[in-house]
């Protein structure tokens, strides 16, 4: 259904403003085999969406380098999108684990 081009006076003052929706700051941190395309696989949702991470860090941590540990951040999304990216994430082939954290603003009121 699509809206009306053109609202009459009358009709004006009952359309309620949209506000825009609340954007968080998400942490998404990947466990996965380690390989050569794996890192370009993990950014590659972010991408997707036109986003860049405000952080990536790759690494292979434990002894014998069979997975690595990967720590993405992005700010200013939807929790929406942070569904899509979490998804995304989870559909990519070598990875074994995403946990995903968001961070809500504290919303500030006068005392």
């Amino acid at each position: 259904m699509t809206a009306p081009l053109s609202v009459s006076a009358s009709s004006a003052s009952a359309v309620a403003p949209v506000s825009a929706p609340e954007t968080v700051q998400a942490m998404f941190f990947v466990t996965a085999e380690a390989g050569p395309g794996i890192a370009p696989r993990l950014v590659e949702p972010f991408a997707k969406l036109g986003l860049v991470p405000l952080r990536v860090h790759i690494s292979s941590e434990d002894g014998a380098g069979e997975d690595i540990s990967a720590d993405l951040r992005v700010r200013g999304v939807t929790r929406d999108t942070v569904r899509s990216i979490d998804k995304a994430l989870r559909s990519v082939i070598g990875v074994r684990q995403v946990i995903a954290l968001v961070d809500y603003p504290i919303a500030h009121t006068a005392l």
